[in-house]
């Protein structure tokens, strides 16, 4: 019996509702929504935990680690417990489903584990000691997935879940988010289909206006559930929903399934936290919170380019205006903050915060530092930088003006950043490793999101972990540190107030404050390459005797009139440590 049923009962339907209105009839809507309600089993054992400090999130590929005599899960699941520890408690394992194409988002089985990954049972072991975010592709499935099969064939579970429309449609009000053609031809039983492929003809998107689609994913989500999953990413959630006549991107609609799978997840498991990938301008992506009843995480997508920018260029400006203005999350509800993914750099979050010439000069400068770039197309059909392809080691390898020794200096100052700024940090596996462009993975894949996405042999890895002298060894001691003290300070809590200090553009500042009030940090951040002194009053700091730095663990000397920082020096100052 599942407490509070027709309160439970009553908002599937209103959300249904805000789905199918002008598709299904009311006696339609109900029985779907009762087909819903059915599904669910209410856990009550498990008490509330919120994200907090001590939360760190890992992105990984299942096996970006992996050894000839184990399953990359077995493998992956030994490494966190030998290197990893107490340093994270999320990771996040991308597309272990089996698939044709695209870093494993082209799913040819929703419902399997692919068998060269191992098994649920393998990822039930990792769940044990940490908790797991895995992909829902809400948009698309592989064109040789067996859903896709029935399509063409007519017959069987996926016959009609495709999406599926004139060759002849008008599509220039569409944002796309890639350059190649959007409607593709395919042949099946009944003769030539075109059919909507946001993102590769090997991937076609859903028809999300057939119920048994929604459905569908409904019991994915909760068999997920069990097999011990409690984060769910949504992955390219602002797609999945298209009327011809619009954007085809955030409708309505989107934002009603998106608040749909959270009142499921609310009440079947009350640890269960969607997190919406939408690679958008900031404003845009931001809406995913909605009343605090859609996403509980979202991709702070904006954030990694321009600290990436403000490092390289120098110069505070423009990410200390883009701070200054950026909303707090409601409680309970953060940022997923990042610097690198599997994925580029987005630069459509840069939209309207960076101008054209500034985004010309990072494009540039990063283009030095090797990397590769992924285009969309315009309403205006013009092809666009869409993101950045690099190794995020590769990004600081020197400012604009130029390679020089400050590579190790800006990667540890950004990272700094991360950790500091409100929100959920989280770490592609690579930035623990400071791993380079992989060009010899480039030339034989050939897709440029390949320069990110290097694996390592176990074997390899430990020996570069367990050598203090190799370059693996120094980032990931340091990162690891970095992440050591950011999780003991309440005032780094997600939810904790922040607010960014103006101390001109050589530094970029923000302070902390506990949501209890009783710790402050001012982190501040030195941008340049030359030395910098900042006058302490500047920060309005009373009884400077008792402040510390967290990273030195020097008090302030409160005789003098500056602080000193070197090229990319940090403070993390505190009226309290622990």
């Amino acid at each position: 019996m599942i407490k509070n049923a027709n309160k439970i009962s009553k908002k599937i339907f209103n959300d249904v509702n805000s789905v199918y209105s002008y598709i299904l009839s009311s006696d339609e809507i109900k029985k779907l929504s009762n087909d819903i309600f059915k599904l669910l089993k209410v856990d009550h054992k498990k008490s509330k935990i919120n994200i907090n400090e001590k939360d760190v999130l890992l992105i990984t590929y299942a096996d970006t680690i992996n050894s000839k005599k184990k399953k990359p899960l077995v493998v992956l699941n030994d490494f966190l417990k030998t290197y990893i520890k107490n340093s994270i408690n999320i990771v996040h394992i991308l597309p272990f489903y089996p698939s044709s194409s695209d870093g494993g988002f082209a799913v040819t089985d929703f419902f399997n584990i692919d068998s060269k990954y191992g098994s649920w049972s393998d990822l039930k072991r990792i769940s044990n000691n940490y908790k797991i975010m895995s992909d829902i592709v809400l948009n698309h499935a592989s064109s040789q997935s067996k859903w896709f099969n029935n399509f063409l064939k007519n017959k069987g579970a996926g016959k009609d879940f495709f999406l599926q429309f004139d060759k002849d449609i008008n599509i220039k009000n569409v944002i796309r988010a890639r350059s190649h053609k959007l409607i593709q031809k395919y042949d099946t039983i009944n003769g030539k289909k075109y059919l909507w492929c946001t993102f590769s003809r090997d991937q076609v998107d859903f028809n999300f206006k057939n119920k048994k689609v929604l459905l569908v994913f409904v019991k994915l989500i909760l068999f997920l559930q069990k097999k011990g999953v409690t984060f769910f990413r949504f992955d390219a959630v602002a797609f999945i929903w298209k009327r011809i006549e619009t954007s085809c991107i955030n409708l309505d609609q989107t934002h009603a399934i998106v608040r749909l799978f959270r009142t499921i997840l609310n009440f079947t498991n009350k640890n269960c936290k969607i997190v919406t990938e939408t690679n958008l301008p900031f404003h845009e992506n931001f809406s995913y919170f909605g009343n605090s009843d859609e996403a509980n995480i979202i991709y702070n997508f904006s954030l990694a380019p321009l600290i990436i920018n403000t490092l390289i260029k120098g110069n505070s400006a423009v990410f200390r205006r883009w701070s200054m203005s950026m909303p707090p999350a409601k409680d309970n509800n953060c940022y997923l903050n990042f610097l690198a993914t599997h994925d580029g750099i987005g630069l459509r979050p840069l939209e309207g915060i960076l101008k054209n010439k500034d985004l010309k000069i990072l494009l540039d400068t990063l283009k030095s530092f090797g990397s590769k770039f992924t285009f969309r197309k315009t309403k205006n059909n013009k092809k666009v930088v869409y993101e950045a392809n690099i190794s995020l080691f590769d990004c600081f390898l020197g400012t604009i003006h130029g390679k020089d020794d400050f590579a190790y200096n800006r990667f540890y100052s950004a990272h700094a950043i991360m950790l500091s700024f409100e929100g959920l940090p989280a770490f592609y596996i690579h930035s623990l490793f400071g791993t380079r462009n992989s060009i010899d993975l480039l030339k034989k894949t050939k897709l440029n999101r390949s320069i990110n996405r290097s694996s390592y042999s176990y074997d390899y890895l430990k020996k570069l972990l367990n050598n203090t002298d190799s370059h693996s060894y120094k980032v990931y001691r340091n990162i690891l540190n970095l992440i050591s003290i950011r999780k003991k300070q309440i005032a780094f809590h997600p939810n904790a107030t922040q607010y960014t200090l103006n101390l001109g553009n050589n530094f970029f500042a923000i302070w902390r404050q506990s949501i209890d009030r009783k710790q402050s940090i001012f982190a501040i951040y030195n941008v340049t390459n030359k030395y910098q002194k900042l006058k302490i009053n500047k920060l309005n700091i009373l009884n400077l005797e008792n402040w510390t730095d967290l990273i030195s663990l020097k008090k302030i000397d409160a005789k003098k009139m500056f602080i000193h920082f070197e090229p990319y020096q940090f403070n993390w100052l505190t009226n309290k440590t622990n």
